[in-house]
């Protein structure tokens, strides 16, 4: 054996690299759990507007970033069930300890009650999501099986919201932030068709007319934020029967077209 011979080298480890792209949604869906978790620290200050700010800028992340996933094509598990967690933290657990401090917390065991039921409906519309065929019929892929959690938080501040705007105190009562809080947590875990936006098209004829609703709607944020809240929230509930009647329609027209083609 040679004095100073060389021991063989041990093959080096390679790192696994990350495309930016995988890491760009996620960082989405992080910033907003952060901008949710914010929320609560205001509502401890009682900064109520900054707790609807933070909530809504939650729900813009949120509408980002499994886009973002799909157009990068990155779409991952880890992805999906750190959006899904986010999601039950900053929709269902903090709009609900929100309204808690809100209005609830003098209440006794009921209110804490409602509270909890709404955050608990929350959880379980986001595991039934999960939980979902991908391969669902044509018809149903334009729509939620009942409302989805971004939408439930953003529904659920509409008493702080509505407060800014209308001098009614019993916006605050706890008989009336209970009941929303109960009747939004039947309405996440009902099987009503809601639509669901992702597969939102606009023909070219509509292009500009919706552009100019778009900006409208934009100045209307800029000069009376609460009211744009109020309207988007009226539009959205407004959308519950009309989302119905278009699913059952297209699932009508869907089982007749079968029936022809099995004959």
């Amino acid at each position: 054996m040679e004095p100073f011979s060389k021991k063989p080298r041990a093959p080096r480890k390679k790192f696994r690299t990350v495309s930016f792209g995988w890491i760009l949604p996620n960082m989405l869906t992080i910033g907003g759990l952060v901008s949710g978790l914010t929320a609560f620290r205001f509502a401890l200050d009682q900064n109520w507007s900054a707790v609807v700010a933070m909530v809504s800028l939650a729900a813009i992340f949120d509408a980002l970033d499994g886009r973002m996933a799909r157009l990068l094509k990155t779409t991952s598990v880890f992805g999906a069930e750190l959006d899904s967690l986010s999601d039950a933290i900053v929709f269902g657990v903090i709009p609900a300890l929100c309204l808690y401090l809100w209005a609830l917390e003098d209440s006794g065991n009921i209110a804490w009650g409602t509270a909890l039921f709404y955050v608990v409906c929350i959880i379980l519309r986001l595991a039934r999501f999960n939980s979902e065929l991908p391969d669902r019929p044509d018809y149903a892929k334009s729509f939620f099986t009942g409302i989805p959690a971004p939408a439930a938080g953003f529904l659920a501040l509409l008493p702080i919201v509505a407060l800014q705007i209308i001098d009614a105190p019993i916006l605050r009562e706890p008989a009336v932030v209970s009941a929303v809080l109960v009747l939004i947590g039947v309405g996440a875990v009902s099987t009503m068709p809601t639509f669901s936006g992702k597969t939102l098209s606009v023909s070219s004829g509509a292009v500009l007319p919706f552009l100019a609703m778009v900006a409208l709607f934009g100045s209307l944020m800029a000069i009376k934020p609460w009211t744009a809240y109020l309207v988007l929230a009226g539009l959205y509930i407004v959308s519950f029967p009309i989302s119905v009647w278009f699913f059952y329609h297209r699932r009508r027209r869907h089982l007749k077209m079968s029936a022809k083609s099995d004959k």
